[in-house]
């Protein structure tokens, strides 16, 4: 699944996609707003761990989000479980040098 939109492009993680995911994730302003499993500092080496599970899981859950061919952050949906199997949460990230462009807003409605 690939969406490209006005800002950015919304599509599945590549192994190619570490170096850049590196760069944007290693900021403890982005970690400040995310959940305690990722990590900081980010490493080359969770880099290739999360991109290895990400492009394993099926069906697709967690997207790159893309500018101009680099990966600058994510979006993943965590399905519910047991009485809230019926919901699901969406999680995401972006790069700080991208803030406030209004490139997330975008790419979350991607597909709707």
């Amino acid at each position: 699944m690939r969406f490209v939109l006005e800002r950015c492009t919304v599509r599945p993680w590549r192994p190619d996609d570490a170096e850049s995911l590196v760069r944007h994730a290693n900021n403890r302003k982005v970690w400040l707003g995310l959940r305690d499993l990722f990590p900081h500092p980010y490493t080359i080496q969770d880099a290739h761990e999360f991109l290895q599970q990400a492009i394993s899981g099926q069906p697709e859950m967690k997207f790159c989000v893309e500018i101009e061919g680099a990966a600058i952050g994510g979006i993943g949906v965590h399905p519910g479980e047991d009485v809230h199997r019926h919901t699901s949460t969406v999680g995401y990230w972006l790069g700080e040098e991208f803030w406030g462009r209004g490139i997330m807003t975008e790419a979350l409605t991607a597909g709707y």
